[in-house]
């Protein structure tokens, strides 16, 4: 007979599955909360983006007395070129939303202003609570 050895070590099949719930409680917070930075840095990349945009627009009125036809006239003021849209959620008015990657910054029906999914700087970013810093 074999004799049975006492001091066998491992974890039981109860001590994995309490890891294992461990793991999915802490993935099921961590992922969304991922997601939401994603769409925050995003959005603060069109902002910036059309703020370097209207920048440019302002400069090129003050140089030539007019508004430009389109983003490429802007070529002198910004590398219009590397300037591309980011793909994935952003906040348009406080709403997520999702792009694509085909959306690119365009020039307002105005020309003073440069937009995004017909939206200008302004209209991108969370909504403000009561409150709230951001």
């Amino acid at each position: 007979m074999r004799s049975m050895i006492k001091d066998e070590s491992g974890f039981t099949l109860i001590e994995m599955m309490i890891v294992v719930a461990i793991i999915a409680v802490l993935t099921a917070v961590a992922i969304p909360k991922f997601n939401e930075s994603l769409a925050l840095t995003n959005t603060t990349r069109v902002q910036a983006d059309l703020q370097s945009l209207d920048t440019a627009i302002a400069m090129y009125r003050l140089q030539n007395g007019k508004l430009p036809n389109d983003l490429s006239d802007l070529d002198e003021y910004i590398d219009v070129d590397n300037v591309e849209a980011p793909s994935g959620d952003i906040y348009i008015d406080g709403v997520l939303t999702s792009n694509s990657g085909d959306e690119e910054y365009t020039l307002t029906a105005d020309k003073q202003n440069a937009s995004f999914m017909g939206k200008t700087r302004a209209d991108f970013g969370r909504k403000k609570t009561a409150g709230s810093s951001e």
